[in-house]
């Protein structure tokens, strides 16, 4: 009897040496960065805003915008009563005229010995007067025109032609909602990223597409009750899609350590806990991982994985520790 059973030992070790290869679909292990995803709430801001004031009180004449205008730097947007000052600006002019004419004509005469040097240099100096008289008509007949001082989009005004303002009066507002600020407070765990000058992925309150924002201001100084950072990043606006004071959710993604990336369907699971299975030498070989990040349809994972090894992805159920493996897909082989 105790021959029998020894037979049947030595039997059943023989099946197992001898069991066929497992069929298995394996993959080249890759790496990829952990990613840590640090979320905030930011408002938009127009990349130049302004409100625009008179340099003078008086009545208008003439609105040349509407609400929501795009107007050009330098465009004329609104022009106040300026008979007076384009009858000064004429009289200087005059005044330069005669002044030009009158040195011109003592210097011809100072040249035959006609006139003394002191009525020549009476003659350049009321000459040099007469051209910052011309000057400062000019200036205050620019006064009573209201000019664009950048290229934008105009906003809402409660001014029309006949209105007396002063120069108290708001008369619109311009924006540059070419780009947008989006303003959002960092926490203090994101500065060394932010300081690279990266990107942050920015999310409409509304919406559910990311766009890239790019980092460009960042304040000189952590606020200590909160622990955040003041931070500025430009959107490009181009379409004009985006305004002024809309609410976006803000993403910063902090790049850890390379981990191995191992697909959802090679993970198995034990008593001692997540382990996959590698080819060394086309024989099975356990190794136990330990999951740090989930993504879309992978893990990343540490432990014995490295680059370039080769992963059983397919046909993992029954694999045991040394058994031969059958390769049903076309590999590169980089470490066999």
């Amino acid at each position: 009897m105790g021959k029998l059973h020894t037979w049947t030992l030595i039997a059943c070790i023989s099946c197992v040496s001898v069991a066929e290869a497992a069929n298995v679909v394996v993959e080249s292990v890759s790496v990829e960065k952990s990613k840590q995803q640090i979320k905030a709430v930011g408002n938009a801001e127009a990349i130049h805003s302004v409100t625009l004031y008179p340099a003078v009180g008086d009545r208008v004449t003439a609105v040349y915008f509407k609400p929501g205008d795009n107007v050009a730097k330098g465009d004329l947007l609104l022009e106040l009563d300026s008979r007076r000052q384009k009858a000064a600006l004429i009289e200087a002019e005059i005044t330069l005229k005669d002044a030009d004419r009158t040195m011109k004509r003592l210097e011809e005469s100072h040249a035959r010995g006609a006139v003394p040097q002191s009525d020549l240099d009476d003659a350049k100096t009321l000459y040099e007067l007469a051209k910052v008289q011309l000057m400062q008509a000019k200036t205050e007949r620019e006064d009573r025109e209201v000019r664009a001082p950048f290229s934008g989009v105009m906003g809402l005004t409660d001014v029309e032609v006949g209105d007396r303002i002063t120069t108290q009066t708001a008369i619109a507002t311009i924006d540059d909602i070419s780009e947008l600020y989006i303003n959002f407070n960092a926490p203090e765990a994101a500065i060394t990223v932010l300081k690279q000058k990266s990107s942050v992925e920015v999310v409409p309150w509304l919406g559910d597409k990311a766009y890239t924002a790019k980092v460009a201001e960042l304040d000189s100084r952590i606020n200590a009750q909160t622990r955040t950072l003041r931070t500025k990043a430009k959107l490009d606006n181009n379409a004009q899609q985006f305004m002024p004071g809309m609410s976006f959710r803000v993403h910063i993604n902090i790049l850890g350590e390379e981990l191995a990336v191992v697909p959802e369907a090679a993970m198995m699971w034990g008593a001692a806990g997540p382990y996959v299975w590698k080819s060394v030498d086309k024989k099975a070989t356990r190794v136990d991982v330990k999951i740090e990040q989930r993504l879309a349809g992978r893990l990343l994972v540490s432990g014995g994985l490295n680059e370039g090894d080769l992963l059983v992805t397919e046909g993992v159920q029954r694999l045991r520790p040394n058994q031969e493996l059958n390769f049903i897909n076309e590999v590169q082989l980089a470490k066999e």
